[in-house]
């Protein structure tokens, strides 16, 4: 009886001491969080130059997914250390080469500019820092060919225009078709990517049309393309040079005579193109990554969070999102090892198998460390009194092309 009583107080004690043990056990793995410090996330961001209005809005998209979970992940805080590189390539390299060597950042991300991207990235495995590019650096020579220490959680170069040049081919009843952009690469890879989906349909490219990056007049190469053409697909790189070419589309009648106009998403943009040209626009369709009137709720999430901080006069563009969803992929992974980030190698492992739900649905990453991602097919449309970009169709998980797709061999054609 004694034994028996001596049982059930020794049970009773130890089922106090696991009871009292178990919320120090969890302050102490909250402390040993804090006692390793912030995880420290470097940017190499176009701030100011050419590129710096789509770097701008990939920043605004990060800061909200940061502040939404108060810059902390798995316990520990997240700092920021970002940089100008004023869209310079030589510039670009001090800025890594600072964020690594004297910040000591664990993460290096990367905005846009490809040709810089292309050099953070064989920097990045030299001294074996993880690289993230958070922007538009969609060269295919980033993650091709493939290096463990770069990841890229945005899109890359041809990713969209191959599966739209099928779709346009399948579904818009495009035969004849003219591709048009400023002659460099950022440029050419999309066109060349294009007709890498849509010749292998029957579709035929009766005119590759370039002109030198940052020319004002548009009209002498619109004037340069056939009467049997049926659509063009176009290319550029942004702001003001959208709208000349528009004006020149316009202008010089071609819709009117039935010419189409398809293009990568940046030309149907609501923040700049839209409230410039309204219900012109009705009717052109392109690829995107984006739509603001994509019925998800991570997409409505992101919404809110930011009319809230910024009201509804700054209209959300197709690059904040880029920008919200990767650093949600990053803090994913982050919290998928505990916010072990000195343990690069689990954390480059993490990158790899993370799934997350983005704002137009499922993204990971392939094999090559690029992500895998749906394509929206949008069309521009009138609904109620707002012209606005209407999703009529998604191409789902989409990878980037094979090495060489969007490296155009002839440009003189």
């Amino acid at each position: 009886m004694r034994k028996k009583r001596m049982f059930i107080r020794l049970g009773k004690i130890f089922l106090i001491s696991a009871l009292v043990s178990l919320p120090f056990w969890t302050f102490h793995s909250v402390m040993s969080a804090e006692k390793k410090g912030p995880i420290i996330i470097g940017v190499n961001l176009e701030l100011t130059g050419v590129m710096s209005a789509t770097s701008t809005s990939v920043k605004r998209g990060y800061d909200l997914y940061l502040q939404e979970t108060g810059y902390t992940v798995a316990g520990r805080k997240i700092e920021m250390i970002e940089y100008d590189n004023k869209t310079d390539v030589k510039i670009s390299m001090e800025v890594a080469k600072k964020l690594v060597e004297k910040d000591n950042v664990h993460i290096l991300c990367f905005g846009t500019n490809s040709a810089a991207a292309i050099a953070v990235a064989g920097y990045a495995p030299t001294v074996k820092v993880p690289m993230v590019v958070i922007g538009l650096g969609g060269a295919e020579r980033v993650t091709l060919p493939p290096n463990k220490y770069v990841h890229r959680t945005t899109y890359a170069d041809g990713q969209m225009e191959i599966v739209f040049g099928g779709y346009a081919y399948d579904k818009l009843g495009v035969r004849k078709m003219v591709l048009m952009g400023p002659d460099y690469a950022g440029s050419t890879g999309k066109l060349w990517a294009f007709r890498q989906g849509f010749v292998p349909r029957g579709g035929e490219v009766i005119q590759t049309i370039l002109w030198p990056l940052g020319s004002m007049d548009m009209a002498p190469y619109l004037a340069k393309i056939k009467p049997e053409a049926d659509s063009i697909f176009y290319f550029e790189p942004g702001d003001v040079s959208i709208l000349r070419f528009l004006s020149s589309y316009f202008e010089m009648g071609f819709k009117q005579k039935g010419l189409k106009l398809t293009s990568h998403w940046i030309i149907s943009d609501e923040e700049l193109v839209l409230p410039v040209y309204g219900e012109k626009m009705e009717g052109l369709v392109c690829g995107a990554f984006f739509s603001p009137s994509y019925d998800t709720p991570e997409n409505k999430r992101l919404l809110d969070l930011y009319y809230a901080k910024y009201g509804t006069k700054v209209v959300i563009n197709d690059h904040v999102p880029m920008g919200y969803d990767s650093m949600k992929f990053i803090c994913t992974a982050l919290e998928s090892i505990g916010g072990n980030i000195e343990d690069t190698e689990a954390f480059i492992n993490a990158m790899r198998k993370v799934k997350i739900k983005g704002t137009s649905g499922w993204m990971s990453l392939d094999e090559n460390g690029n992500i895998i991602r749906d394509v929206l097919i949008r069309q521009i449309k009138k609904v109620g009194n707002k012209v606005q970009n209407v999703v009529m169709g998604v191409i789902p998980q989409v990878k980037q092309p094979p090495q060489g797709y969007t490296l155009m061999p002839d440009k003189a054609k």
